[in-house]
C-alpha cells in the first residue's frame, strides 16, 4: 500500500510538472521570440537613425557600426542587392530571395552561409530606397533559453526528490495505522481477538478502528459462546457411556468422542479417517452403506472386543466445516445390561421352580385331605410334611426380600455393632444341625465392632456356616475365625465337605445355582448369592479355596471404619 500511495503520488506529480514544465517552456519560447522581435525592431530603428547622420560611405558605416555593437549590418539597394555588408566584402550580391527581404519587417532566424553562424534577422525599406538588413547572433538568446530551461528542469526534478522524501514520510505515517488495522485482520484471522487504541492523527483510520474493535469483541464474544458450547457438547458425549461417530457419503469419519477414540484407536487427524481404516466390523460397514443409500435406521447388537454393544446407525443431515454427515453411530456397551436381564430371566424361572415345588406338594397333600384318602393315623405326618414345604417356601420368600433389599437399599448404617455376639449367636442355632452329623465347629473370635447393619452380617455368618455343615460328611470338623489383619476385618470358614469343582467355582454365588443339579434338599439357592451382596454393600472381598473332595475354604474381608 506504501509503495503503491508514494508511486501513484510521483506518477501524479510527474505528469503534473511535465506538463508545467511544458506550459512553462511554451511561455518562455513565446516570450523570446516576442522579446526578441521587439528588440530586433527597436535594434533595426536604432541602426536606421544612426545611418541617416553617418556622414561616410555606406561600406565604412556597416563596418563601424558592426564592429561596436558585435551585430551584422548589410545595405541592399531597392533590387535587394548587397551594396555594402559588414562581414562580406563582395557587393552586388543578390539577396532580393532572404525571407527578411521578401517579408519586410518580419524577424527570421536562419543559418547565415556567408558567415556559417545562426543569425537573427530584420530588414526595413529606408528613406532613401534602399534596404537596410540587420541581425545578430542566435546563440546568446540561445543560451540565456537553454539556461532558464536547465534550471527550470534542475528546480523541477528538486521539487521531485523533496516531493518523494515528503510523500515518503506522509506514506509511512498514513501507513503505520493500516499496519496496525491489517496485523489486527490477520489476527483476528487466527483466533486472537486485540483492542487496538483509536489514537491515530487521521479521524477515519480512528473510526475504522473502532469498528474493528466492536467487531473483535462481538467475534471473540460468540466464538467463546460456540467454544463453550462445543466443551459442552464434547462432554455431554463424552459422559454418554457410549461411542459416537459422524461419517460422510464418502465414508470419511467427521467425528468422534473419546469412548469411539478408546474403542477404535481413532489417534489420527480428522481429514486422515477412513472408516475401512478403523472399523473392521463388516455388519457395521454394511449397516452403514445401508443407511446412506435407504436413509433408514439400522439397529442391532454385536460383540466387539468381548463386549457386547448395542449399535444404532441413524440417517441424519448436519453440515460441518467442510463436509455433510450422513450417518450417527452409537455404540453402547451393554454386556452388563444383558447379563442382568439373562439373571432376571433366570431368576425367575428358578424362584417359579424353586416356589412351583413346594406348591405342588402342598396341593397335592391338600387334594388327598380334600377327597378323604387320607387315614386319621397319617394325617399328622401330611401335616409335618406340609409344614415343612411351608417352611422352605418362607425361607425362600425371606431370601428373595434380602436379596432385593440389598440391591435397592440405599442408606448406609451408621452404628458400630459387635460382631462376636452375633456370631456366637448363629453358632448356637446350628449347634443341632451340626450335632446330627457329629460335626465339630471350632472357633476363634475376637472382639471386633464394625459400622454395619446386625441383620446383614447375620445373614453371612449364618450362610456360610450353614452352608460348610450342609455339604461336610459326618465326623468332620469346621474351623471359623473372625479376626482383625492389617486394617482387615477378616472372617473365615473351612470345612472338610465335598468340595467345589474348578468349573463350578466362579458361578457358586448366581441365584439358584446348584454344582449337582440333579440334588433336592432344603435349600433356597440364594444363600451364597446373598453373601455376595452382603459383601459388596461394605466394599469387601471374597476369597474362595476349594477342590473336589478337599473341602471349601471362604474367606471375607471387609475393611476398617
Amino acid at each position: 500500500m506504501k509503495r503503491i500511495l508514494i508511486r501513484n503520488n510521483i506518477l501524479i506529480y510527474s505528469i503534473s510538472f511535465i506538463l508545467f514544465f511544458l506550459v512553462v517552456v511554451a511561455i518562455v519560447y513565446w516570450f523570446n521570440q516576442r522579446k526578441q522581435e521587439e528588440f530586433m525592431h527597436f535594434l533595426i530603428e536604432e541602426v536606421e537613425l544612426s545611418y541617416e547622420v553617418y556622414e561616410d560611405t555606406d561600406s565604412n558605416f556597416v563596418i563601424d557600426f558592426a564592429h561596436e555593437n558585435d551585430r551584422r549590418i548589410t545595405i541592399l539597394d531597392e533590387n535587394g542587392l548587397v551594396i555594402a555588408d559588414s562581414h562580406d566584402e563582395r557587393v552586388g550580391t543578390d539577396k532580393s530571395q532572404r525571407p527578411e527581404i521578401l517579408n519586410l519587417g518580419s524577424v527570421v532566424r536562419r543559418h547565415s552561409a556567408t558567415i556559417d553562424v545562426d543569425l537573427i534577422y530584420t530588414a526595413k525599406i529606408m528613406d532613401n530606397g534602399n534596404i537596410l538588413r540587420v541581425s545578430i547572433p542566435l546563440r546568446p538568446q540561445a543560451q540565456t533559453f537553454n539556461f532558464l530551461f536547465l534550471w527550470l528542469f534542475i528546480s523541477g526534478a528538486g521539487m521531485m526528490i523533496i516531493n518523494t522524501l515528503i510523500l515518503k514520510k506522509i506514506g509511512e505515517n498514513l501507513y503505520q495505522p493500516w499496519l496496525k488495522v491489517k496485523d489486527n485482520l490477520i489476527m483476528l484471522r487466527e483466533g486472537k481477538y486485540q483492542v487496538l487504541p483509536p489514537n491515530t492523527t487521521f479521524p477515519e483510520v480512528n473510526q475504522i478502528i473502532h469498528e474493528m474493535n466492536t467487531i473483535n469483541l462481538a467475534t471473540a464474544k460468540h466464538v467463546d459462546e460456540i467454544e463453550d458450547y462445543q466443551s459442552q457438547l464434547s462432554h455431554i458425549l463424552d459422559e454418554m457411556d457410549q461411542a459416537v461417530l459422524l461419517i460422510d457419503l464418502e465414508d470419511n469419519i467427521l467425528f468422534f468422542n473419546e469412548d469411539a477414540k478408546a474403542l477404535f484407536k481413532l489417534n489420527h487427524p480428522l481429514e486422515n479417517l477412513k472408516v475401512y481404516q478403523y472399523i473392521r466390523e463388516v455388519k457395521i460397514k454394511e449397516a452403514i452403506q445401508s443407511t446412506n443409500q435407504d436413509k433408514k435406521l439400522n439397529f442391532f447388537d454385536m460383540k466387539i472386543q468381548g463386549k457386547l454393544f448395542e449399535i444404532r446407525v441413524f440417517p441424519v443431515m448436519i453440515r460441518m466445516k467442510e463436509a455433510t454427515a450422513t450417518v450417527l453411530i452409537t455404540l453402547k456397551n451393554v454386556t452388563h445390561e444383558r447379563k442382568v436381564e439373562v439373571m432376571k430371566k433366570d431368576f425367575f424361572s428358578h424362584a417359579s421352580h424353586e416356589l412351583k415345588s413346594p406348591l405342588t406338594a402342598i396341593k397335592g397333600y391338600a387334594e388327598l385331605i380334600q377327597f378323604g384318602l387320607i387315614k386319621d393315623q397319617e394325617i399328622k405326618q401330611i401335616a409335618q410334611n406340609i409344614n415343612k414345604q411351608v417352611t422352605t417356601m418362607n425361607a425362600l420368600v425371606e431370601d428373595m426380600l434380602m436379596l432385593s433389599r440389598l440391591e435397592n437399599l440405599d442408606e448406609e448404617p451408621v452404628n458400630k455393632i459387635s460382631l462376636a455376639p452375633i456370631l456366637e449367636q448363629v453358632i448356637d442355632q446350628l449347634k443341632p444341625f451340626a450335632l446330627e452329623k457329629n460335626i465339630n465347629i471350632k472357633t476363634q473370635t475376637e472382639d471386633i465392632e464394625m459400622i454395619c447393619d446386625q441383620l446383614d452380617i447375620y445373614k453371612l455368618f449364618k450362610n456360610l456356616i450353614e452352608n460348610a455343615i450342609k455339604y461336610s460328611d459326618y465326623d468332620k470338623k469346621i474351623e471359623v475365625s473372625l479376626s482383625a489383619i492389617n486394617g482387615q476385618i477378616s472372617f473365615v470358614v473351612n470345612d472338610q465337605g465335598h468340595g467345589i469343582p474348578e468349573e463350578h467355582q466362579s458361578r457358586v454365588f448366581e441365584r439358584f445355582y446348584r454344582i449337582d443339579k440333579g440334588r433336592i434338599d432344603s435349600g433356597t439357592g440364594l444363600g451364597l448369592a446373598i453373601v455376595k451382596h452382603i459383601v459388596l454393600k461394605y466394599q469387601g472381598k471374597i476369597n474362595l479355596e476349594s477342590g473336589l473332595s478337599k473341602g471349601t475354604k471362604i474367606t471375607i474381608e471387609f475393611p476398617i471404619k
